[in-house]
């Protein structure tokens, strides 16, 4: 019996273990000017987890339909060009998505609200934006928390979140980590213009409760776009945001969908993930992996 019990403990050891699960990651790839890179096919793309290679099993244009949420800066700093240098943009920008995407228009200024309710009518909201007047302060945190967690990531959609501010002077009742967590949970890939007029810098150990500094506008736009794998232009003037955005439409023409077979269970759960593909001057984002 003894070597009965030997013999079995030798071989469960020595038996292989469960092959983990693959996994799923969007990925963004333009080209130096920022424009889609398409047409690019299984053999165009290579994968390391932490520094391994891994076999990729699909990689395809991502065609399922999009749900997107704009949100555009309406606080009182953007008042003298909000229709021509927020408003126009983001109307070409909607007029721009591929066929049968579902939007959302929200605005920041004084409460977070949402103007225009999903649908695929680019006229609706933008009447619905022409008719908001700037005023009070930006409130782009927590719209952001608002409108996260209103942009349900339905089965087979994906989900696209497109933020136009200004980065003035503004509150919020959600700390800087809850926002980046809130908006993670959307599943969605965030898209971030924003230019410095009358950004605000406040000093953490002065400003009042519920005020935004500099830093926490940054550090949620840098997170929410890095880790979604999605992209993010800081201008110095509004004069800028029209091609900045339709660089933005770009990019959400030029996602694939990308399942490759991790590294066997039993390391690290945060491996760092690198996509490259075979395209000259080619650049490829990489979103949240999902098993």
């Amino acid at each position: 019996m003894p070597l009965l019990v030997l013999a079995l403990a030798l071989a469960f050891q020595s038996a292989p273990g469960p092959e983990p699960p693959a996994r799923q990651v969007t990925i963004t790839v333009t080209d130096e000017k920022g424009g889609p890179v398409e047409g690019l096919g299984l053999q165009d793309v290579a994968v390391l987890e932490d520094g391994v290679a891994r076999p990729v099993t699909e990689f395809e244009a991502d065609s399922r339909p999009l749900t997107l949420a704009v949100l555009v800066d309406s606080s009182a700093p953007m008042s003298s060009f909000y229709r021509l240098n927020l408003v126009e943009p983001v109307e070409r920008f909607l007029a721009a998505l591929p066929e049968g995407s579902r939007f959302a228009v929200w605005t920041t200024g004084d409460r977070p609200q949402k103007v225009a309710d999903y649908g695929q009518d680019a006229a609706q909201a933008s009447r619905a934006l022409r008719r908001v007047y700037p005023q009070g302060g930006n409130t782009l945190l927590d719209a952001i928390v608002e409108a996260s967690r209103d942009l349900k990531d339905e089965e087979g959609r994906r989900a696209v979140v497109l933020i136009v501010t200004g980065l003035g002077p503004g509150f919020t009742n959600h700390d800087r980590h809850r926002v980046v967590d809130e908006g993670m949970k959307s599943g969605a890939t965030f898209l971030a213009v924003h230019f410095d007029e009358g950004r605000v810098t406040l000093d953490p150990r002065n400003r009042e409760s519920g005020e935004v500094s500099a830093f926490e506008y940054e550090y949620v736009l840098e997170q929410l776009s890095e880790r979604s794998g999605g992209q993010r232009q800081s201008l110095l003037s509004p004069m800028a945001i029209g091609t900045a955005v339709a660089q933005m439409a770009g990019a959400v023409r030029a996602q694939y969908r990308l399942r490759y077979e991790p590294l066997p269970a039993g390391g690290k759960d945060d491996r760092k993930l690198e996509v490259t593909v075979a395209r000259p001057g080619a650049r490829a984002q990489v979103g949240a992996v999902k098993p």
